[in-house]
């Protein structure tokens, strides 16, 4: 099972993003372990990382109607579909809580190299993990609307030697 320490990281990132670049605190129900690999969501920021100690993805996935309020509340501008400018805002958030986990992994001596984020569309899209370790989804809302984190995480060493 997943240590809980290794999902912290990412929910710290989550809350500083959000509360940094849209003054909201999302709000958090129970995480569960994923039982299939279909996400949640319409609209998916996917970051994979890994390095000789360690490998994982992290994945933002959002209904259609909570990425058009997203992109919303980032850039004061409302639209009513999903264009390559929400993609691309999907991608960087994906990035952001990415690159805010890499930064607090590193001070515990844990580093890893981020990938480029790919966004995925459609309804019930499957993401693969390549990873035999189990998939821990964290439900959140942004300003009442869903949207979740999902975690998937494998370190073989914990400290940089």
């Amino acid at each position: 099972m997943v240590n809980v320490e290794y999902i912290n990281p990412f929910l710290k990132s989550v809350d500083n993003m959000m509360g940094t670049m849209m003054n909201v605190m999302p709000e958090r129900a129970s995480p569960f372990v994923k039982e299939n690999g279909l996400t949640s969501g319409d609209v998916s920021g996917v970051i994979g990382f890994a390095d000789i100690n360690c490998k994982g993805t992290v994945i933002l996935s959002f209904p259609v109607r909570t990425a058009l309020n997203i992109y919303e509340a980032l850039m004061g501008e409302s639209v009513s579909r999903i264009s390559s400018k929400v993609q691309d805002a999907i991608g960087e958030m994906a990035n952001i809580v990415a690159g805010g986990a890499k930064a607090e992994f590193a001070e515990s001596g844990l580093s890893f190299h981020l990938s480029i984020p790919t966004v995925i569309l459609g309804q019930d899209h499957r993401i693969n993990q390549n990873i035999d370790e189990p998939v821990i989804v964290v439900p959140m809302k942004f300003n009442s609307h869903p949207f979740t984190l999902e975690v998937c995480m494998k370190i073989t060493r914990t400290k940089n030697k």
